[in-house]
């Protein structure tokens, strides 16, 4: 299975390399953006959400901890793959050719990409130093000293975090299209990844519960869907708080993103489809499956796990495309396939690497 990973994501820069090189780069481009922020959001977040539980001292989830951590695995790749999203800076971003004078002093380019690659380093160091702390270390867990450091190390990455994925959302997507701009638009990025990895994390834990390497009791699966639905809410919220500015102030540079996004063919009926299979539908399930007894079966949980999962994809999709070209078609060829199928891959076999250097930990019962 390595080696058929590693051919997919072998194909996947093939198929990207000439794709930027033809007439297509700005769809080429746009798809490798996509994929850059979601895979790198779940990379990043998992270890965000490790800290979460570190700092609250969630004594019900070590397993479920751990395997939130084993996204970081990803983390080197990320930044390599973020280092090459310089080289299509001039197709992605009009500001760099046609520099907006309001916006000059933080839309240019060396403060960007400083900025960007800086806080990249610094929080996927701290992300490496909080996984050593928690899977590395000799200290047992239940020392006070030890407790302490790991939790201001979880501390530091949170901010981070928050501060970083934000910017994400503010700087590579965002400024796609540097004449519109909302506040709330990097809280809202930074909490639609937090769903998206919530929904990896549900999908890992079942899993690894499935084939023996962590020992997960129902309830704590019970207590990972009930964070799942909070998110949920959470996505749902942010959204409809931005949306809710944007129509009462009625400002046509603010109000045509979500004119073409939902009025728009394509975008309307997919941005209705995101709604209704990313959020309707798993908030109608939690809604039901949380008012009683944990399951020991979780089959349709899955489900509604992959729903969420590839609706926020999807959005990230309905997010870039239009603010490239509005008039450019949603990407359903098979280069764009080939590409999002070389990120998966990668993002497999990194994780693959680190569950073969720590499976020994991930393995002890909760």
């Amino acid at each position: 299975m390595t080696v058929l990973w590693g051919l997919v994501a072998v194909l996947g820069a093939v198929v990207f390399l000439v794709g930027a090189n033809s007439a297509d780069a700005p769809q080429v481009w746009s798809v490798y953006l996509v994929n850059l922020v979601f895979w790198s959001g779940l990379a990043v977040t998992g270890p965000a959400i490790a800290g979460m539980m570190q700092i609250t001292e969630a004594r019900w989830s070590p397993s479920v901890r751990r395997i939130a951590l084993t996204t970081a695995g990803f983390l080197p790749t990320s930044f390599v793959l973020l280092l090459v999203l310089y080289t299509g800076q001039t197709v992605l971003y009009p500001w760099v050719t046609t520099p907006i004078p309001a916006k000059a002093g933080w839309l240019n380019v060396p403060f960007f990409w400083l900025r960007t690659y800086a806080c990249a380093a610094v929080l996927f160091a701290v992300c490496f130093a909080f996984v050593r702390s928690l899977l590395h270390d000799e200290i047992p867990s239940d020392a006070a000293r030890e407790r302490a450091r790991r939790n201001r190390i979880a501390v530091i990455l949170l901010m981070l975090w928050l501060v970083t994925v934000s910017l994400w959302g503010f700087d590579l997507v965002m400024s796609l299209d540097p004449k519109w701009y909302s506040g709330l638009f990097g809280g809202y990025f930074a909490v639609s990844t937090l769903y998206t990895t919530f929904c990896l994390l549900s999908i890992l834990t079942i899993r690894a519960n499935a084939r023996g390497r962590a020992s997960i009791p129902p309830a704590a699966v019970q207590d990972v869907a009930k964070l799942q639905f909070a998110m949920s809410i959470m996505w749902m919220y942010f959204f409809f708080s931005q949306y809710l500015v944007i129509w009462y102030g009625n400002v046509p540079i603010e109000t045509r993103f979500f004119l073409n996004r939902f009025f728009n063919p394509p975008w309307g009926q997919i941005a209705w489809a995101i709604f209704i299979v990313g959020w309707l539908i798993p908030f109608a399930y939690f809604l039901k499956r949380l008012t009683g007894r944990p399951p020991t079966r979780h089959k349709v949980l899955t489900v509604i796990l992959f729903m969420g999962w590839i609706a926020i994809f999807v959005e990230r999709i309905v997010i870039v495309f239009p603010s490239i070209d509005k008039n450019i078609a949603f990407p359903l060829g098979i280069r764009e396939v080939f590409i999002t199928a070389g990120f998966f891959a990668l993002f497999v076999l990194s994780r693959r690497r680190f569950l073969a250097r720590y499976q020994s930990l991930l393995r002890q019962p909760s």
